[in-house]
């Protein structure tokens, strides 16, 4: 991964994670956990497992691997990541795999921390791109703001993206991993504003560059393929996108150019009725709109409206059965202001030039 540099002259760059990917990747497994041992902690969740642990336990048929599984649930915390780390030094795990979406692999990443083994990332949706960075996200239970991230020494040690699976999923997920990788270009680009930057964030902007401009030519596409249940390659190419690409711009950017208004807006507002039950991307697209607004990039702004509104993702509060002068909404805004993805912003953004880019925005949708 790449050590956070103080200034554009200190950076070291290192390779990202191995990735698999096709129908057949979960043949490759033994090939990278036989150099680690042959017990294997598996955290995930109910559906995740129903939809990875047979083919898993199939490839790895005859490799001598004990495979114990700890069903995962509910929310990323310490606490469950350190009760599953406990549960793999007691079963004397030699590695920790995680399968399913963000929340499970976040916690097997913490798991594996805390335990100081290995960690290998299965992803069964590609909704994030949780599997390929070196962080965990971590709430605390009962709260809305998110526990510190726990930023770690590296990513996984491998990422297995069986596309069959990620076929098979909703296509709400390949939605939603759009919508967070959209934001990756638009939050980091805002970022980094117009210093001069090292190799690696060079790199990784130009990447997230690559995968928003990818995303809206065969996004729509690739969405209509999941819908549909097929693994085609457009839709492996978007599915590479949203969980490796995003991954590795994560990985390449100094922290203070991860994040930005998208994400604060989301962690802000995600206890609010009208988006407590919608996915992390779809509210990060949002955001990514309000974001643009913000920066005075009205035209594109308004054709990643179109774009969004291609894909059946809301791009206004409206649409999410939220009104803009909604006293909940409205108090919420100092929150926003005070996340850890607005610190180090290239610019002095306050509550009214916040609510002004909502409005803009909401206008936009309109338009659009």
């Amino acid at each position: 991964m790449m050590k956070k540099p103080a200034n554009p002259a200190e950076s070291t760059l290192t390779a990202h994670p191995p990735c698999t990917v096709g129908p057949t990747a979960y043949d490759r497994v033994w090939d990278a956990v036989r150099f680690y041992g042959n017990r294997a902690l598996l955290i995930g969740g109910e559906k995740a497992l129903a939809a990875g642990l047979y083919p898993l336990e199939k490839a790895l048929d005859g490799c001598g691997v004990t495979l114990s599984v700890w069903p995962f649930q509910g929310e990323a915390t310490r606490e469950v990541a350190k009760e599953a780390a406990a549960s793999a030094k007691s079963l004397g795990a030699d590695i920790v795999f995680g399968m399913g979406g963000g929340r499970a692999i976040d916690t097997a990443k913490a798991a594996a921390h805390w335990a100081g083994l290995p960690v290998m990332a299965f992803p069964t949706i590609p909704a994030t791109c949780a599997a390929v960075t070196a962080l965990a996200v971590l709430h605390q239970p009962g709260k809305e703001a998110c526990d510190p991230f726990l930023f770690l020494d590296a990513p996984p040690g491998h990422v297995f993206l069986h596309t069959g699976i990620l076929a098979a999923a909703p296509d709400k997920y390949l939605r939603a991993g759009i919508g967070d990788s959209i934001a990756k270009h638009v939050e980091s680009a805002f970022k980094a504003g117009r210093e001069a930057l090292a190799f690696g964030d060079s790199l990784g902007l130009a990447m997230a560059a690559f995968g928003y401009e990818t995303l809206l030519r065969v996004g729509e596409g690739a969405l209509q393929d999941a819908g549909r249940g097929l693994d085609t390659p457009t839709f492996r190419l978007a599915c590479g996108i949203c969980v490796i690409n995003t991954g590795i711009v994560s990985l390449l950017v100094q922290e203070r150019f991860n994040g930005g208004l998208a994400h604060a807006l989301y962690y802000a507002l995600e206890e609010l009725p009208a988006l407590r039950d919608r996915l992390h991307g779809e509210v990060v697209a949002w955001g990514s709109l309000v974001q643009l607004c913000l920066e005075g990039k009205v035209q594109k702004a308004l054709a990643l409206n179109q774009f969004l509104q291609s894909l059946g993702i809301p791009g206004t509060l409206i649409a999410y059965g939220l009104k803009a002068d909604d006293p909940a909404f409205i108090s919420r805004l100092p929150r926003v202001l005070g996340q850890p993805d607005m610190k180090e912003a290239p610019c002095l953004v306050d509550e009214a030039m916040l609510y002004r880019a909502v409005l803009l925005a909401e206008s936009l949708g309109v338009k659009a």
